[in-house]
Parts: C-alpha cells; sequence; structure tokens
C-alpha cells in the first residue's frame, strides 16, 4: 500500500461511454486505480506455446504473429498480454488497441488525485480472481456482459478454450461446449451472471 495513495479502487470500463467516464469522474483525495476493461475492447486467442522461445521480445512477437492471422495487419498495432503457464502449455493471450491504453493513462496526469496502477482485461481479471475456485478437474469461466459474453475453459493445469462474443452467456456456453474435446466439464464460475435452468450443468456465481 501506498502512503501517498493509500485507497485502492476498482473501475470496470464500459464501451460506452468509454473513457470519458474517467475524466468526468470526481475522484477521492489521493487513490490508487486499477482500471478492468470491458470485454468490448479485448480480443483473446488461446496461443500454442513453444520451448525455443528465449526472452520476452520474441514471445512477444510470437503472440503478436498469431493475433495477425486472425486479424490482420491491425494487429500489429495492438497492446499484448499473456498468461504465465507451464512450458508447454497454451497461453491465453489479451489484445487491446494501443491507442485506447493510452488515452485511459492520459486521464491520470501526473500531480492528480488519483494515480492509475493498473489496466487489466475483464477476462484475466476475472480469472485471477477466480484462479483457487477452479477446480482441478477444470471447469469454464464465464464473464457475462450486456449483449457479450467471454467464456474460457481451464483443465489439466492451464487454458483450453476461448471465446468472445456477441450475444447471451448461456448459448455461447452451451456452443463452446459442443466445440471442446470430448470430455469437457459441464461446470462453469459465472462472473456478473446468475445461474439459469440448464440441463447437466453446475453453475457457481464469482463475485466480480
Amino acid at each position: 500500500m501506498s502512503r501517498l495513495f493509500p485507497e485502492l479502487l476498482t473501475v470496470h470500463l464500459a464501451a460506452d461511454p468509454g473513457v470519458a467516464a474517467l475524466r468526468a469522474r470526481g475522484w477521492p483525495a489521493r487513490c490508487r486505480v486499477r482500471v478492468v476493461l470491458s470485454n468490448h475492447f479485448v480480443r483473446y486467442a488461446l496461443v500454442p506455446w513453444s520451448r525455443s522461445l528465449s526472452d520476452p521480445a520474441e514471445e512477444e512477437a510470437y503472440v503478436r504473429h498469431h493475433f495477425v492471422r486472425i486479424h490482420g495487419e491491425r494487429a500489429k498495432a495492438w497492446a499484448l498480454r499473456w498468461s504465465e503457464d507451464s512450458a508447454d502449455a497454451p497461453r491465453l493471450a489479451s489484445a487491446v488497441d494501443a491507442t485506447l491504453l493510452d488515452e485511459i493513462k492520459a486521464s491520470f496526469p501526473p500531480g492528480g488525485k488519483a494515480r492509475l496502477v493498473s489496466i487489466q482485461p475483464a477476462l484475466m481479471a476475472a480469472a485471477n480472481h477466480a484462479r483457487r475456485a477452479l477446480p482441478d478437474s477444470g471447469a469454464w469461466l464465464v464473464v457475462a456482459e450486456t449483449d457479450r459474453a467471454c467464456v474460457a475453459l481451464y483443465g489439466h493445469g492451464g487454458w483450453r478454450a476461448v471465446q468472445n462474443a456477441k450475444g447471451p452467456w448461456l448459448p455461447t456456453l452451451e456452443r463452446e461446449w459442443h466445440r471442446a474435446p470430448p470430455g469437457a466439464p459441464r461446470v462453469a464460475l459465472l462472473v456478473g451472471a446468475r445461474p439459469e435452468a440448464a440441463a447437466g450443468w453446475t453453475f457457481r456465481e464469482i463475485a466480480a
């Protein structure tokens, strides 16, 4: 904890009104702020890993190449992050427009009441929060927002699938389960959603 900035606030940045909400917000005196990005702003991918990657620069180039293959040349301007897993496990990677990150940072000028300490994609924030709740046998993590659902499968010590799509969360989850390898669990941890009646599923709510 910082003595100069003792309070830590978590702010969820929605697609509407976006960064304007940060600029208009009144901050308490001397606080630290963690911004969690709506999945409307984020692309995700599961990236197969390679033991031959020797340093962070090679890892970034490898992840960026993967996003460029999926999304084209525009991915070259995105800021990337990826999970830290075992050497052979796929990485759960995220991509955000670098211009958006610059706009968020500019909303916290030096000398202001609030100091920005981190920017996290919503799925990554939920995964960090729910990591201990994920059973060894595997489970889906569901992050539900208005008109969007992001679902990711964790099992066998690593991430196995991810999808960030428009629409309600339960149809997205069912669709991804059918696409998953045989034996995928029908257990889901829910962030931002209430359990619904669904045959064969076990749901558990997780605080955001």
